[in-house]
């Protein structure tokens, strides 16, 4: 269905391109018609334009004629008139024989006739400059009609080439989508089982679908069983001691009537602790607020804090054993056992109480954080002018600020570890380095 539909879409394609290419000779009939019909008017002017200067010229031909025949004819009748005055003058003495004769007719008329001439003078040199500027106007208008004739070759030559490329660029890309056609209808022939293998394949996606509906049921009911058998094999324990394996299981304190749900770990001994923290890869974020410490976070099969409220229920009645293992990025090993461990209501500020040490990490803890109230960045009971928790990140027995901070960043092997940033011991670590691992757990 895809590639019919590509080969309407490139059918359509290759119509509109015909099209266009149709438009595009028709466009060039027009220019060249447009082309004809601009020099066909450049001729009737110009042939008008010299219509009009041959009648001229024919006009100032007739008129210089007569003038010619009027300059004659004054020509005559000075002649004439100059005989008459040197007749005149031989017959001066001679009035009484011919009678008396006007030579103030004779000068007058002579001024007349000089004054017609200065006067055919004068309109023979306005006619010349009227011609003259008739001709000046024909050659600018002829100059013009050149140029523009010139500026709308160039023009018509430049739309042309244009053209001629856009259809022969358009050719070469009919022919490019024709190439790509005889693909597509190759491929249409060709590919009619991989439909049919994707058709299969969407149906097998669909089962495995199906599959994993009916898997996510199976991990529900699991889940459910499992949580039965947790609460099973916790109906008589009020503590990790009778446990055999290490894993969740919801002990029966006094305090939880309900029960309440914590991590084993069961040691070589056989001994069951119940894990309050555990820190292995950074995952969890404990950067906290004092309600989280107080509620707890995390996941207890990977990184938590179990809860301040819940370690001071565990721990109220009587102190706990506290064991601390822990483990640096060089793979060194190292744990401290106090064997007297317990931390105050809210109303005291969850204040730690540990003493009795042991093992083979040296003693951090008593000497820097015992009787320590909690501290975390919104909560700050420590007894530095600064508050440490929103200097070092995570809640902890802070006091100015300390020796041990298990609750610290939490910096990867390839992570440059900051000056007191990190997770720290200070026997172990000093404050150049962090652990790997920490757990804190009581008994």
């Amino acid at each position: 269905m895809l590639l019919y539909m590509l080969l309407l879409v490139c059918t359509e394609t290759v119509s509109s391109n015909i099209v266009s290419e149709s438009s595009t000779s028709r466009i060039l009939r027009r220019l060249d018609k447009l082309e004809d019909d601009v020099f066909m008017i450049r001729n009737d002017l110009i042939e008008d334009l010299r219509d009009e200067l041959r009648n001229l010229r024919k006009d100032l031909k007739e008129e210089t004629e007569l003038r010619r025949e009027d300059i004659s004819t004054l020509s005559n009748i000075i002649t004439e008139s100059s005989g008459q005055v040197v007749l005149h003058k031989n017959m001066e003495d001679s009035k009484s024989q011919h009678g008396s004769y006007d030579c103030g007719a004779i000068l007058s008329k002579y001024d007349s006739v000089i004054n017609a001439l200065k006067s055919e003078k004068s309109e023979n040199i306005l006619l010349r400059k009227a011609f003259n500027e008739m001709r000046k106007q024909h050659d600018d208008f002829n100059s013009r009609l050149n140029n523009a004739e010139r500026n709308l070759r160039s023009e018509i030559d430049t739309i042309k080439n244009e053209t001629m490329a856009g259809i022969s660029a358009t050719q070469k890309r009919v022919n490019d989508i024709q190439k790509d056609m005889n693909a597509l209808y190759g491929l249409f022939h060709s590919d009619e089982s991989l439909t049919n293998r994707s058709l299969n394949a969407l149906q097998n996606i669909s089962d495995i679908t199906s599959n994993t509906a009916n898997l996510s049921t199976s991990n529900e009911i699991l889940k459910n069983v499992s949580d039965d058998i947790i609460r099973r094999q916790s109906k008589n324990i009020n503590s990790c001691d009778g446990v055999a394996v290490s894993g969740e299981y919801v002990i029966n304190h006094t305090s939880y009537p309900y029960g309440m749900k914590v991590y084993c770990d069961v040691d070589s001994k056989n001994k069951g602790w119940m894990v309050i923290q555990r820190r292995i890869d950074g995952s969890v974020d404990f950067n906290r607020s004092w309600t989280d410490y107080k509620a707890g976070f995390g996941n207890l099969r990977g990184e938590f804090w179990l809860g301040n409220e819940h370690i001071y229920q565990l721990t109220k009645e009587k102190p706990r054993e506290l064991r601390i293992d822990m483990e640096t990025f060089d793979g060194t090993k190292r744990y401290a056992l106090y064997s007297a461990f317990c931390v105050l209501s809210e109303s005291e500020k969850y204040k730690l109480h540990v003493a009795g040490y042991s093992g083979d990490a040296e003693d951090s803890l008593e000497r820097g954080h015992n009787n320590q109230s909690f501290s975390t960045f919104d909560v700050d009971n420590d007894r530095s002018s600064r508050c440490c928790a929103c200097k070092y990140g995570g809640g902890w027995w802070y006091y100015s600020c300390f020796y041990v901070h298990l609750n610290g960043k939490y910096v990867t092997e390839k992570e440059t570890v900051p000056y007191l940033g990190g997770i720290h011991w200070y026997h172990l670590t000093l404050y150049y380095t962090s652990l790997k691992y920490v757990q804190m757990s009581i008994h």
